[in-house]
């Protein structure tokens, strides 16, 4: 189970890290990067299920449909002129999911302290990036704050998904 857990965290955390360059970097490599990284997300999000509990589970459904909605809106997104609006609103629905999904993931008994530790992190970031979005539209330097603000994200996020995998190892060990 240990073995399982890691590369499900691995992959998520290697996958969120990836689409949140999408928010850092620009052009069309950066969202292929970001394509990448939400497929690697969805992989682990579906190996990690299978190690939590009820409530963990109904946490990563979310997260799931959530990636899901996020890999369409970059695909419309790299559609020219209307695609950033219609992305946008897909955008907006996969993070509402994502945050709900992490509150239901909170829950669950089999990531401990450390994963509420971690899940918190990642509440944060998404905050942080909301908050980035926003600057990024200020004229001269906002585009340059946003991306300090999403670095600040990644390793927000880098931390709490390490904290939520420590989290589920050390709920998979049995007593002795």
């Amino acid at each position: 189970m240990n073995h399982k857990s890691i590369t499900a965290v691995t992959l998520i955390l290697v996958g969120n890290m990836l689409t949140t360059y999408n928010n850092i970097g620009t052009g069309w490599t950066a969202t292929l990067t970001a394509i990448i990284g939400f497929v690697l997300f969805f992989v682990g999000l579906g190996q990690l299920k299978s190690v939590l509990d009820e409530q963990g589970q109904k946490g990563v459904k979310l997260l799931t449909y959530s990636a899901i909605l996020g890999i369409i809106a970059l695909i419309i997104h790299l559609i020219p002129l209307i695609g950033g609006v219609f992305a946008g609103v897909l955008y907006l629905a996969a993070f509402v999911i994502q945050l709900v999904g992490l509150l239901q993931l909170k829950k669950s008994d089999k990531i401990g302290s450390q994963g509420i530790s971690g899940i918190n992190n990642l509440l944060i970031a998404m905050v942080l990036m909301i908050v980035g979005s926003l600057i990024s539209i200020l004229p001269f330097a906002g585009e340059t704050i946003n991306s300090i603000i999403c670095l600040v994200a990644l390793l927000l996020i880098l931390f709490g998904w390490l904290n939520i995998q420590k989290g589920v190892v050390e709920n998979s060990i049995p007593s002795i």
